[in-house]
């Protein structure tokens, strides 16, 4: 049935009703792009990331810790046996020379001494070994906790999307029913609203003296045709389509 066969009163019910219908489509889309951070996914992608980030940098350090400690202790291994062999030569007998005697003793003394600050810097690096590899286990947990968490909250998203997009399905296929009641013009006229006024198109006459798009105050006149005529009226300031 086109424009030219509903009433007036009829006409001005059916774009309400419409409206009613695109403002709920409306309100379900914005809860559908407000629903990855009500279940906080953003959130929990982040926090997975930075945890794999944190783990894998601990990683590449502990690596770079052992090769480290790998050639130390290999440094350690020639100085030990360095020391040994002049201690040998010293406790050998066959070096009378006092002053050779000396410079040995001396050279042996600057060998333990440096051995004693290498083993103590292979002992600091065993507890930085340690301190990562706890650092990475504990990364390990909080990934699989976040990544079980992650998905639990993927699973609500998508099963409450699936029911936000059948709601949407379901409320366009009845406001498609009642706008198939209007004539192109007055559809094409209402889409135009829609779009220009953040989805709202049609509304209401305030107290019988202001727009309930705009909220400014009709002249007197204008309220005395609202109140004696039925019908679709304009706003001559927001242009929205106003009924009773």
């Amino acid at each position: 049935m086109g424009l030219s066969e509903l009433e007036p009163a009829e006409l001005a019910r059916t774009l309400r009703e419409v409206q009613d219908y695109d403002t709920k489509i409306l309100g379900l889309k914005r809860d559908i792009e407000g629903l990855e951070d009500r279940h906080r996914l953003g959130e929990l992608r982040d926090e997975l990331e930075a945890t794999m980030e944190a783990k894998t940098s601990e990683e590449s350090e502990l690596e770079a810790i052992k090769q480290k400690q790998l050639k130390l202790d290999g440094e350690l291994d020639l100085l030990a046996k360095k020391i040994e062999k002049e201690e040998a030569r010293m406790m050998s007998g066959t070096i009378m020379n006092s002053k050779e005697l000396s410079a040995i003793q001396a050279e042996i003394f600057s060998l333990r001494k440096k051995r004693d600050e290498m083993e103590t810097e292979d002992l600091e690096e065993m507890e930085a070994i340690d301190g990562l590899r706890q650092g990475i286990e504990e990364a390990s947990r909080r990934m699989d906790e976040v990544t079980v968490r992650e998905r639990d909250a993927l699973k609500e998203y998508k099963r409450e999307l699936a029911e936000k997009e059948s709601q949407i399905a379901q409320l366009e296929s009845e406001r498609d029913t009642l706008k198939a009641r209007l004539d192109e013009d007055t559809v094409a006229a209402y889409e135009k609203l829609l779009t220009d006024n953040d989805g709202l198109a049609v509304v209401g006459i305030l107290q019988g003296r202001s727009c309930g798009g705009c909220r400014i105050d009709f002249s007197r006149t204008q309220i005395d045709k609202y109140q004696h005529e039925e019908g679709v009226f304009r706003c001559e300031y927001c242009r929205r389509m106003l009924v009773k």
